[in-house]
């Protein structure tokens, strides 16, 4: 092999592995992005579902002090309130989780795009990757 071919055959092995490390940092930045994003949410949320528990309590307590009662419809229309929080609370956390998972699937895809095919077995046992013009084990040069 040439040198011209070999510094050929390097500098395209090394644009590949530039390619997929970009390929990497492009999904994973996303897959931060996006679950700050969903954090952030969840937090405002579970932040909303506290100070409307504490509302209620509040309402409850004035109610009851000054009234000497306590009003069911109040305590039902604030429960549900809440519930309807909670539900938002757990619809963003699946979607967290999801995120994640595709986030996981979108790097399968990039190794498996990577993954160069084996093509033979050199001599000393190891295996000769498509486009290899040397054996990464031995150094032989690949006919």
């Amino acid at each position: 092999m040439s040198e011209m071919s070999e510094a050929k055959y390097l500098f395209n092995k090394f644009k590949a592995g530039v390619n997929r490390g970009l390929r990497i940092l492009n999904v994973r930045s996303k897959e931060a992005y996006d679950a700050v994003v969903i954090r952030n949410r969840i937090r405002s949320l579970r932040k909303r579902r506290s100070d409307s528990v504490l509302e209620m309590g509040n309402m409850l307590y004035r109610t009851f002090k000054y009234k000497g009662i306590i009003n069911s419809e109040i305590v039902e229309t604030k429960c549900k309130d809440i519930e309807s929080i909670e539900k938002e609370i757990e619809k963003c956390e699946q979607e967290l989780e999801f995120i994640h998972i595709n986030a996981d699937k979108a790097l399968g895809s990039v190794k498996a795009l990577v993954k160069p095919n084996v093509i033979s077995i050199c001599e000393c046992g190891a295996e000769i990757y498509e486009g290899s013009a040397y054996c990464a084990q031995c150094s032989k040069k690949v006919e």
